[in-house]
Parts: C-alpha cells; structure tokens; sequence
C-alpha cells in the first residue's frame, strides 16, 4: 500500500471555474441551457425494498465457458479502470449545465502542462461554435479540444456513453443499452468508436448505466443491485447470465453486486453516487450524516468492511438529502494525476451554498488523504447539477490512454475457423493501438498456409482495419493465417497472427429473395406478446409479407431512415408486444455435404432496440444460437442501432442440427422491447462448400502417378503463378517450393 501524506495535496480551486462562470453559478443561472433531462430514467427506476443489505460477488469460477456469439472475436478482453492512464475525457455539451461543462473542460485542458484531449459531443456545428466560445473564455486550450457532432438527447455521458475496453492490448468499444425514450444518446458509443475514435464496437446485449458500474482490479467490475433489476429473470437473465456478458464483453471475471440506495434517496440507483475507487487498494464511500435514511446507512455501512476484507483502504466524506436532492462528494472522477470533486459550499468555488463550506472542507480533506501525494484536486462547483441525481462522474467518460512503449495489434478476420473460397475476395479486419493513442503509420498484411511461410498480401498500406483481400484460385489448407504487421511513426512494430482458417476453391450459393420468395423462401411475422409465444414454436407468427415487401427485402440497398421505401418496414407494434419475424429458406445441397452455412439479415429496430438473431435447432426443437445453445437471450448476434447493420451467424459444424428434412432453414429476428417496430433491408442464406483435396497432389493429368509428365508440366510453368494448379503451395509462385512438395509424391498415387 502506497505511503499517505494527507498533509499534501495539490488544490486547484480557482482554475476550476473562470470568474465571468463562477458569477454566473453564484446567480444560479445556466447558460445556453436547451433542456433539463434528469438522470433519473422516465417512468422511474427499479427498486426492491425487500434487496439484501450487504454486498456479494458472483464469480466466473465453474463455469463450462463463455458461449456468447456476438463477443468480441477470440481476443483476451479487459476493462481498464479510471485510476489507469487516461488519454483524455469525453462530455456532452449544449442540452443542459453548460456551466459545469464548461468548468471541468477548462480546468482539463488548460495550460501546457497536461496533454489530456476533451471529446466534447455537440448536436450540431453551431453548438460546437458556442461551446469553443465558451470554453475559450473560460480559459481551456481549444487545441486539445476535439467535437463529435451527432445528435444527442442529455448531458449525462457516463450512463450512455462508450464502455471502453482492450482486446488482445488494442482499444475497441463496448455499448450497453440506455433509456430507451433517449434513442439519440444510446447510439452515441457506437458513432464514437466507428468514427472518431476509429475501433471496434460490440453491442453489448445488457441494459444498464455505465454510472452503474466500475472495473476494478484484477478483471473485478463493482454495481448495484440494479444491474439485476434492469436486466430481470422475467426476460431470461439469470445472475450467472449477467455476470458472463459482463465477462463475455467487459473482461470482468468477478463481478461484486453492493445493495442498492432507497430510491427516495438517490434516484438512479448507481453506485457512483456514492462509491469510488480512487486506485488499486483505495476506496471513497459515503457516509450518510445523522438522521439520514437508514436503509442508505445501513447500505454504505456495510460496503465498509466488505470492501476492507478484499483490500481496499476506506475513507468516508459526508452525503445527505435535502428533499429528493441527493448531496454526494463520491460522484468524482480521476484523470491521471488529477481528481475532480464535487463541491457544494462558497468557500472552495464560489456559487453554491455557505451552510455546506464545512462538509466541503472535510470531503476535501478526505479525498486528499484517500489520494495521496503527487495527485492534484480538481474542486467544481455541482449546486446547480445535483438537484437532477447527478454530478461530475455522471457527465464524463474517460477515454483509457494506451501506454505501451510499443503497439498492439490484433487480427478479427477471417475468424478462426472460418471457411475461405480460393479465388474468391475475403475481408482482413484488425485492430492496432500506438503509444497515447496515436494513428499507427501503416500495416503489412500476409498469408500462410502452414504458419511458417509467409506470402505478402500487402504492403506499408494505410491503417484502415480493414481490407479486401483477393485469395489466391489455388490456395488450399485447413490451417491458413493472415498476419498484421502494424509500424508506428517512430518505426516500432507489432506482429499479430489471426487465428487458424480453412482455404480452398470451391463454391458458394447465395440464397436471397431476389428469387424464390413466396415459393421456397418465405417471410411471416408482426408481433408476439413475449418470449413464451416464440419459445419452443417454429412459427410463432404467421402474417405473411406482400410481393412489395419481398422486393424491398431483395437488396441491400435502403439509405434513409424509418419511412425508406427500400426496406421492409414491419407493422405498428401493440403496446406490450415485440417484433418477431421467421425467415425459411429452403436450401438444395445436403447439410453433409455444406462446410459454411452462413446467415445474413441487414437492419435495425426502431429506438435502438436489441434486435437479436436465433436459429432454429431442428434436434432441440428451439430457438438457439446455432452453437448448441438455446432459449431466450442465446441468441447467434444482436445489434441495437439507429441504422442499419448486419447480423450474422456461420454454421460450421452440426449443420445437420439446423436443416429441417425438406431443406429448410429458420431464423428469427427478435426485437425484444415493446412496441418497437424492425426495419429489415436484406436478408442472405449463403451455403459455402470447398471441393475435397486432390487425392494426389502433382498428379496434373490424372493419370494415377506422379511422373516425368507431370514433372514437365510444373517446369513448364515455372514462375509467377497466381493462379494455377502447378503452384502447390498457394504462394502465386510455381517455384522450388512446389517441386519438392511434388517430388515427395512421386509415384503412384496412393
């Protein structure tokens, strides 16, 4: 445990808010406030009076393994928590509490001395021009100040924004889902990490706030009650369930469940109303004063000692209630070697309330024992935001810094496993992360049949992620690779190897309703009331689409929003129902006979519903993931987004298990809230099939032996080769290599 000098701390507090907005606050006026959407979710947030008191943990330990589909791909996923290094913090600015915005922006940009970025979301580029003004008066350096412009509904970024994560060391996004009436804000981690951050993101298939939930250490995530209660058994979420999604996207192997306070206390049942972890051994937690809500004592109190027994030193600045006003110096946030804290007095920051300058004081001197030395607190004024259940925390994201001296990289596709058609074009994906975040140089991508020998597929190209790669026509192995070789700006390189996939010609037959549709293709659906009406029944619904709707379902090709003639747009969903729609392909080939049956459906549901993607088990008689797995929430992939995205699912083995006796496959599109309608643009079945190896490699004319002719053929056409039948090897070269691979066949084939 680190040395305290509670002695020292360094105290920022007049930076923190410029004089022209500290008189502003002091008037209790808010500047350009275009709404005032509370913290607390519309219709008011769970709670179980009846909820045990005392924290708990569930652990991975047991478990036969994490079977989710639509995780990130075979990559070692980890969450960094806020006391690791931080590149820079995102906000929300221009719907409401512009002010404090604008405080904590100025106070995390200003001067030379620290070089964290603020991301700050603004609906529109007038916004962005109000807020540089502003925060330019205020003192921030603009030029670490970088605006993602994309419509928003609130300020409160922690509860909707990124969950960011490392997968195999590259930065990628998780996104949960958030109130469903504020659909603008729940899509914002996903425009975030497609766009300006430029990585990965995965839906990740829980309902909850990320003001909720704290990675700590060791893979360990800590939350309230109400992860349980967002995300409940009614809707096929079991605590073990909630716990693997945590582990599945978050990298969370032990996840520690802490009561929850009395909604008439805090109105978003979060924990970072009243926990915070300032490092690896060190906790802030409340402590209600005298008088308070004795079920809110009683929950920090017994967060004491659990959190002392796993290691943590604890201190305890004050909290209480004025009203259903909730006073909290725990909604803090750490940049670095710096802490921003609440304060609610006019001694520290002026503007707020002299009856609380001695709680101020004390919390102060408490954080800055809890900090220890070398870390500098950032006091902003919250008397103007608290009275919406939120503070400083509830308004930022910290965006994880990457801090390896060299790069990370790491390969997505083809997965491992996949099936490759030689000759056929195939997408490379990866993922690469440079020292503080910075844009890697370039990459080289190659291939490998065996994983020794390498063949360029390019060359010190941009770091796209992605790129179309034009398979060799005569590729063929059960064990290909692609391997990445990501260069930083300063020459440092990282090598990442995907993982292992089968190459080798063959054919691929596409199944879509640009033919077919209403005679071995077919279409039904609308709503079911609930997860009992699909369960267990192949065809829970059974309206039938029109020859229009099939059309709008034949390409790919709708471009607009929810009235986009070019989709299917399904009907009005009831009040209480869900979207559910069944697709049936009947496909000719024999599953014995298929190495890939790939499924493809291209949409989105309306409000960032969770749109989830099921396969029929013809040997279960279930909806399932297409992996062994069935019922509710195992589904094959979700997506929850305001556009379209594709979801898929590739069948690789036991496909037998989802091809019906008269060549049928079902899959179902499930929008599991209520009276969302799905918007569907096009649907694929693609049945891939590789031709079996030669029976006698180097036999060109097939005449049963490896001989003087086929020899003569192979020198003939000694040289580049890229595709032809004398380059054994797959490498687009018909060279040493391929003779000593026929020599070793020579003579007859077995």
């Amino acid at each position: 445990m680190k040395t305290r000098t509670p002695a020292f701390v360094a105290l920022a507090a007049l930076a923190a808010v410029p004089a022209p907005f500290a008189a502003a606050q002091e008037k209790g006026q808010e500047l350009e406030q275009v709404s005032t959407l509370t913290r607390v979710r519309e219709g008011g947030t769970p709670y179980d009076p009846n909820q045990r008191l005392t924290p708990y943990k569930v652990d991975l330990a047991g478990a036969t393994g994490i079977t989710l589909r639509s995780r990130p791909n075979a990559a070692l996923v980890s969450s960094p928590p806020e006391y690791s290094p931080t590149r820079g913090v995102m906000f929300q600015y221009g719907n409401s509490w512009n002010s404090v915005v604008t405080a904590c922006v100025s106070a995390l940009t200003a001067g030379t001395v620290n070089d964290e970025i603020a991301w700050v979301v603004v609906a529109n580029q007038a916004a962005a021009t109000s807020a540089a003004s502003a925060f330019a008066a205020a003192g921030a350096n603009l030029s670490k100040v970088v605006f993602i412009v994309a419509p928003v509904d609130s300020i409160w970024l922690r509860d909707y924004g990124p969950h960011f994560v490392f997968e195999n060391g590259t930065l990628a996004v998780v996104d949960s889902h958030y109130y469903p009436n504020r659909p603008n804000d729940n899509f914002i981690p996903t425009i975030a990490g497609d766009g300006t951050f430029g990585v990965p993101t995965y839906d990740q298939p829980l309902y909850y706030s990320g003001g909720n939930f704290q990675p700590g250490p060791n893979r360990s995530g800590f939350c309230t009650a109400l992860v349980n209660l967002d995300n409940p058994s009614s809707a096929g979420f079991s605590e073990a369930l909630v716990r693997e999604v945590h582990d599945a996207f978050q990298g969370i192997d032990t996840l520690h469940i802490l009561p929850q306070l009395p909604f008439s206390v805090d109105g978003t049942g979060h924990i970072d109303m009243w926990m915070y972890l300032v490092d690896e051994d060190t906790v802030i937690i409340s402590e209600f004063i005298a008088g308070s809500n004795a079920t809110a004592i009683s929950v920090t109190n017994n967060a004491v000692p659990y959190m002392q027994a796993l290691g943590f030193e604890v201190f305890r600045p004050q909290a209480w209630n004025v009203g259903a006003t909730h006073y909290t110096y725990a909604n803090a946030f750490r940049v670095n070697n710096r802490i921003f804290i609440p304060v609610y007095g006019t001694g520290i920051v002026p503007g707020g309330n002299s009856a609380y300058n001695a709680r101020d004081t004390d919390a102060v001197a408490k954080w800055t024992a809890a900090a220890g030395p070398g870390v500098t607190l950032v006091p902003i004024q919250c008397s103007s935001i608290i009275g919406a259940s939120g503070a400083i925390h509830c308004i930022v994201k910290q965006v994880p810094r990457y801090a390896n001296a060299l790069p990370a990289a790491h390969v997505s596709l083809p997965e491992g496993g996949a099936v490759v058609r030689a000759g056929a074009v195939q997408e490379i994906r990866w993922n690469a992360t440079d020292t503080n975040n910075v844009a890697l140089a370039n990459v080289d991508l190659a291939y490998s049949t065996d994983g020794t020998t390498w063949t360029d597929i390019a060359t010190a190209i941009p770091d796209s992620g992605s790129y179309q790669w034009s398979v060799p026509a005569g590729l063929r192995s059960d064990a290909a690779r692609v391997r990445v070789t990501a260069r930083a700006a300063d020459g440092d390189t990282v090598i990442a190897v995907g993982n292992p996939f089968r190459v080798g010609p063959g054919t691929r037959t596409r199944y879509d309703f640009a033919s077919g549709a209403g005679v071995d293709r077919f279409v039904t659906g609308s709503q079911t009331a609930a997860w009992t009406n699909a369960s267990a029944s192949s065809l829970p619904v059974s309206t039938a689409l029109t020859a229009a709707q099939y059309t709008a379902l034949s390409t790919s090709n709708a471009t607009g929003g929810d009235t986009d003639a070019n989709r299917y747009i399904s009907p009005a969903i009831s009040a209480g129902n869900e979207a559910t729609h069944v697709f049936r392909v009947r496909i000719a080939e024999a599953p014995a006979t298929i190495d890939e049956l790939r499924i493809t459906w291209e949409g989105y549901a309306d409000n960032c519903t969770q749109a989830e993607l099921y396969v029929w088990d013809v040997a279960q008689s279930q909806w399932g993931d297409a992996a062994g797995l069935i019922g509710q929430n195992r589904f094959a992939d979700s997506y929850a987004g305001n556009r379209d995205e594709a979801m898929t699912v590739a069948i690789r083995s036991n496909i037998g298990n989802y091809v019906a006796a008269d060549g049928t496959v079902r899959f179902m599109v499930y929008a599991e809230r209520s009276a969302d309608e799905t918007f569907h643009d096009y649907v694929s079945v693609d049945v891939t099939t590789l031709d079996p190896a030669p029976a006698c490699p180097g036999d060109f004319d097939s005449s049963g032996s490896v001989d003087g002719a086929d020899l003569g053929q192979l020198l003939a056409n000694w040289g580049p080769c890229a595709a032809c039948a004398f380059d054994l090897n797959g490498d687009a070269v018909v060279d040493g290599a391929d003779l000593g691979e026929l020599l070793a066949g020579w003579g007859a084939c077995p």
